[in-house]
C-alpha cells in the first residue's frame, strides 16, 4: 500500500495523519481519484441514516417477569383442572346403567382332554 492510501485512508477513516502528506497525496490527479473512490466506496457501504439505539435489558427485570408469568400460567392450569372436575363430578352418577342383556352363567365341566 502506497503513502497516498494510507494518508487519504486515515483522513476519510478520522484517524490522525500528516497534513503536509495529505496535501501532497491530494495534489496528485491519482490521489483526487483515489479519494473520491474511496469517498464513494463508504458511502455506498455505511448507511445514511443512524441506527436506532439498541435498548439493553434488564436481566434481573425479565427474570421476575417470567417467574410472574410462569406462576401466573400455573394459576390458570389448577384452577381451570377444577373447575373442570367440578363440572363433571355434577353431570355423572354413581348408579350403573340400566343392563341391555342378561347372560346366563354355564357352569364348567372338565371332560378330560389334557393331563
Amino acid at each position: 500500500m502506497s503513502s497516498t492510501h494510507e494518508v487519504i485512508s486515515a483522513f476519510l477513516d478520522e484517524e490522525p495523519f500528516d497534513p503536509q502528506e495529505l496535501a501532497d497525496a491530494l495534489s496528485d490527479p491519482t490521489g483526487r481519484a483515489l479519494l473520491i473512490d474511496l469517498f464513494a466506496l463508504r458511502r455506498i457501504v455505511q448507511p445514511n441514516h443512524a441506527a436506532p439505539a439498541i435498548r439493553v435489558a434488564n436481566p434481573a427485570r425479565r427474570s421476575v417477569w417470567r417467574i410472574v408469568a410462569a406462576a401466573a400460567a400455573l394459576f390458570l392450569a389448577l384452577a381451570g383442572g377444577y373447575l373442570v372436575g367440578e363440572r363433571r363430578a355434577m353431570t355423572t352418577s354413581s348408579k350403573a346403567p340400566p343392563a341391555t342383556r342378561i347372560v346366563q352363567a354355564v357352569p364348567f365341566v372338565p371332560t378330560g382332554g389334557i393331563r
